[in-house]
């Protein structure tokens, strides 16, 4: 993943006509404001080498003081004259910068995920849910997009360490990644369930999963490193049972190509990305998401930003709202027909509501 780099800010050079030249002045400068004649250069007057010297040097200490503390047009401080990454483009009240300030954002999303962002016919362009989300938002708020590939395990990563600016990556809203990062309000929401192999008839309800083989995803909700204290940690490792055995790995799709292998029973995770992954061409005969099976709480995606970024947050909310009252459906039903066209109530089940959707705003951009 290249990482964007903070560009470098130049001094300002202060005017010639009011400030001296920033090295030491030959003894034989003629004393300011006096002309020089042109055919020849005047003899140096002894009497006043030291005081010319001196007066000079102190403006010149002047000048460098002045300098210094105004900031010295941005520079890190190390005599490198490159902006330091918490300061770049610092605001004038010594905030950050807003994020919308630069023409080009990094945006970090999951390529290669069914329904969501999957490469399209063109060999650069991604489609899907969130793809056509982040299009979206770029319109809306007149930004250019750089979309980058992430893991689930390395959205809070990418963000902290400034290397994103934005993730848009099925990103569940939950109390450990809110202390490291800010959500916005929710553009989705959904339960989660099970995906089995297509002729797999002994898992039907919960129970039934109890004892098997399950893959997750590390960083995921699934995964109990995703909490902090034992008993959520506990309380993720017996959602399926107390004798499930879970591994994981670093992205659904290696999950889902090892269930078809037969080296796991089940892949758990959110049901609207195993939605994806069922009604995938590559995918769909070969397995299916268990209707009957329901899993923890509902969960609600959000975007990522760093936090100290309150004012863009509330812009990607106002944007979001937007999204969700003109274009949420079409981009559903363009991305998730299968559930779209078997499942009457599929805004109930996926759409947050307006209710929802402003009781996550008022706890969103680092809210409590």
């Amino acid at each position: 993943m290249r990482v964007p780099m903070p560009g470098s800010t130049p001094s300002p050079r202060p005017p010639s006509s009011s400030t001296p030249s920033p090295r030491t002045p030959s003894l034989s400068t003629p004393s300011p404001g006096t002309p020089s004649p042109s055919h020849r250069t005047p003899a140096p007057r002894p009497a006043f080498r030291p005081r010319l010297l001196t007066t000079c040097l102190l403006a010149l200490s002047l000048s460098t003081l002045v300098a210094a503390c105004s900031g010295g047009g941005g520079g890190s401080g190390d005599g490198s004259g490159s902006a330091s990454p918490s300061r770049a483009g610092g605001s004038a009240g010594g905030g950050p910068a807003s994020l919308f300030d630069k023409q080009t954002l990094n945006i970090a999303v999951k390529k290669g995920q069914p329904g969501f962002s999957t490469r399209s016919e063109e060999e650069d362009d991604f489609a899907g849910f969130e793809a056509q989300l982040v299009q979206f938002l770029s319109t809306d708020l007149g930004f250019k997009a750089a979309d980058w590939d992430v893991q689930s395990r390395n959205r809070e990563k990418v963000l902290r360490e400034r290397s994103m600016d934005l993730v848009v990556a099925t990103y569940s809203i939950t109390a450990p990644r809110d202390k490291k990062i800010d959500f916005t309000a929710p553009y989705l929401k959904t339960y989660q369930g099970v995906l089995v192999r297509k002729d797999e008839e002994g898992i039907e309800r919960l129970p039934d999963v109890d004892g098997k083989r399950v893959c997750s995803v590390r960083g995921s909700t699934g995964d109990p490193e995703s909490e902090q204290d034992d008993k959520a940690k506990k309380s993720v490792r017996d959602a399926l049972g107390p004798n499930v055995v879970a591994e994981f790995r670093n992205s659904y799709k290696t999950c889902v190509r090892e269930l078809t292998r037969s080296n796991f029973d089940a892949v758990w995770t959110d049901k609207i990305i195993l939605e994806g992954f069922a009604q995938d061409p590559r995918y769909k005969k070969d397995v299916k998401v268990v209707r009957d099976i329901t899993v923890k709480k509902q969960q609600f995606y959000g975007i990522g930003l760093r936090e100290g970024h309150e004012a863009d947050c509330r812009k990607l909310n106002g944007a979001l709202k937007r999204f969700l009252d003109t274009r949420w459906t079409l981009a559903f039903q363009a991305h998730f027909r299968s559930i779209t066209e078997r499942v009457a109530g599929y805004e109930q089940q996926y759409k947050p509501t307006d209710d929802e959707f402003e009781a996550l705003t008022e706890t969103s951009c680092g809210g409590q």
